[in-house]
This record gives structure tokens, C-alpha cells and sequence, in this order.
């Protein structure tokens, strides 16, 4: 197995040189040198001793996600994006999967600060002690989520009450008078901005009205919270969901009920997941940038110059489709 000093006789340096290379410092190396350094690399299969790198930089070379449930289309294509980016950066994803229960949320934590891990990506159930228990232990957080006033993290996420009044108000635009709302527990992260979106279009739309209901969130939770509207003889005309999880088990609530989509009932979810397309029909929703989001997550992270509490703000797109009564092409 090759050594750094290997590197270095066959480039012509030293091996506190290759050191630098590898470690982006603490000494600036000159590009034509760090091209010899990376083509010895190459020739001679090296690989730095992570281990030894991680005690000289103070780093372990790991990153965290903490996330309710890893079989959300969302969740799952956020870890895929947040993986690759994290490997382009010589650091090690680890994903903390809490599944809705609080305490595991509590657990993953409490092993994320034990393995000393540069940063979290942070999806919490609890929020406000979580960031506390991150803050306490000196791990930067970057929470994909709004936040209680008070609370001293950096968050990127979209604008989710201006998503969620744009989809309202696309809905009732069709001329639906009366909205079904779902969205996740009363107490979780965003639930109150998807709430403050619908309340602000139906403003602007005086004769219609809205009824909600909350929902652990997951398709299953879903269908069975709308089972008793589609029962009714006069249920919601269009139902928004504040994820595309959720909207997947409306969907199949309404067929189960021998509902029409969108002829009897609309249907909007909210994520932009690729699972859209493969619907029947077709889901609209708000797509989210979840590329963009893992990139921009993994570069503050690795910033240690990133301000403690900054918000940054990321674009949307509502993409409409045939389950809220337009066609593709729209």
C-alpha cells in the first residue's frame, strides 16, 4: 500500500506538501505542484489514512441527517442528493431515521454529538431542544424548516406560506369553492406557514372556504383522515396537502371512494417529488429545489464562516398537472 512519502518521492516534494494537498492546507501549495502531488496519487493508488487526517484537522469528516421518515419521496431523494454532495467533499453522510417517534429523534441525536459528526442536516420533531442539544455541543445545524422565534440556527428552506397560498389560490382559481386541507401534526415544523398560505388566498377569494384537518405525515395517515370527507355527500371540491406523501394516500382515497380526479375532487400536493409523474393521474405540486437544497445544506455546513442565524430563502415552482384540473402541457 502506497505511503504519503511514496507520493512524495514520486512527485518530487515532501510529504508535508502531499499533507497539504490532501488537507487544503494549512499552507497554500502551488497548482503545478499539487497536479504532480494528485497524479502520484493516482499512479500509485493512494488513499490518505482518514483516521490520522481527521485528529490533524480537528474534523471527522462526517456529516449528519436527521429526518422523521426515510421512505418519504422527499426525505429519500434529499439523503441521495445530500450523500453525493457531502463525497464531493471527503465527508461521510450518516442518516438518523426517527420515524415519527420523538425519542428516537432525542437518541440520534445524542449519537451524532457522540461521534463528533462537522454538521447536521436537520428535519426535527422537536426543534427547539434539538438545535439547543446541537448548540450545547458545538455542531453546526442547518435546519430545512422554519423555526421559533428565539431560536439561533441557520435555516434554508422555501417560502413555504407563499407555496402554500400560490397552490390555494391556483386551486380555487379553477372556481372550487370549498378546499380540503391536510396537513402534518398540529406541533410539526411548517404546519402553521401551510396554514397561514391557505388563510391568505382564501382572502382573496371571499365565497370559498376551507376545512383542514392535521395528520401524521405519510399516505396511510392520510387516506384514512379524508376517508370520512369523501364519505360525505358533499365533500371538499379540491384538497391541498402539504406534501406529496400525503397527497399520494388522498389519491387513493378518492378512487377507494369511487371518486373521479379531478372531475369530482382536485388534488395538490406539495414537494415536487419525481413521484408525481407516475401518479394516475399525474399529481400537481409545489416543486421544491431539493438538488439545490442538499448543495447549499453541505457548502454552510463546511463554512465555518456561515453566520449562526441566517436565513436563506430558496425558489419555487408550482408545477400544475391533470389531478388539480389542468392538463400536462399547463
Amino acid at each position: 500500500m502506497a505511503t504519503a512519502r511514496d507520493v512524495a518521492e514520486r512527485a518530487g516534494t515532501s510529504t508535508a506538501v502531499v499533507s497539504y494537498v490532501f488537507n487544503n492546507g494549512p499552507r497554500p501549495v502551488s497548482a503545478e505542484t499539487r497536479r504532480r502531488v494528485l497524479e502520484a496519487a493516482a499512479e500509485l493508488e493512494y488513499r490518505p489514512n482518514i483516521l490520522a487526517r481527521a485528529l490533524s484537522a480537528g474534523r471527522t469528516y462526517s456529516l449528519g441527517l436527521l429526518i422523521p421518515q426515510i421512505r418519504n419521496p422527499y426525505f429519500a431523494t434529499l439523503a441521495e442528493h445530500l450523500e453525493n454532495y457531502a463525497r464531493q467533499h471527503d465527508h461521510l453522510l450518516l442518516i438518523g431515521d426517527s420515524a415519527g417517534d420523538p425519542e428516537q429523534e432525542s437518541a440520534h441525536i445524542g449519537s451524532f454529538i457522540e461521534r463528533k459528526v462537522d454538521g447536521v442536516v436537520l428535519v426535527s420533531l422537536l426543534v427547539a431542544p434539538a438545535i439547543q442539544r446541537f448548540a450545547t455541543a458545538g455542531v453546526p445545524v442547518v435546519a430545512l424548516h422554519p423555526v421559533p422565534d428565539g431560536v439561533t440556527v441557520s435555516t434554508l428552506s422555501i417560502d413555504y406560506v407563499a407555496g402554500a397560498e400560490a397552490s390555494a389560490d391556483h386551486l380555487l382559481s379553477h372556481g372550487y369553492r370549498t378546499l380540503g386541507v391536510v396537513t402534518g401534526p398540529e406541533d410539526s415544523p411548517g404546519t402553521a406557514e401551510h396554514r397561514r398560505g391557505i388563510e391568505r388566498a382564501l382572502k382573496a377569494h371571499p365565497r370559498a372556504s376551507a376545512r383542514y384537518v392535521a395528520a401524521p405525515v405519510s399516505r396511510f395517515a392520510a387516506r384514512d383522515a379524508v376517508r370520512r370527507w369523501f364519505a360525505q355527500k358533499r365533500p371538499p371540491r379540491a384538497i391541498y396537502c402539504s406534501t406529496d406523501e400525503q397527497a399520494f394516500g388522498v389519491l387513493f382515497a378518492a378512487w377507494e371512494a369511487g371518486l373521479q380526479v379531478p372531475d369530482d375532487v382536485a388534488v395538490m400536493g406539495f414537494d415536487g417529488t419525481s413521484e408525481c409523474s407516475v401518479t394516475i393521474p399525474p399529481l400537481a405540486s409545489v416543486r421544491q429545489p431539493i438538488e439545490q437544497t442538499a448543495r447549499q445544506a453541505v457548502e454552510l455546513l463546511l463554512d465555518r464562516t456561515n453566520p449562526p442565524a441566517a436565513r436563506h430563502v430558496l425558489d419555487y415552482e408550482l408545477i400544475p398537472n391533470i389531478s388539480c384540473g389542468c392538463t400536462e402541457s399547463e
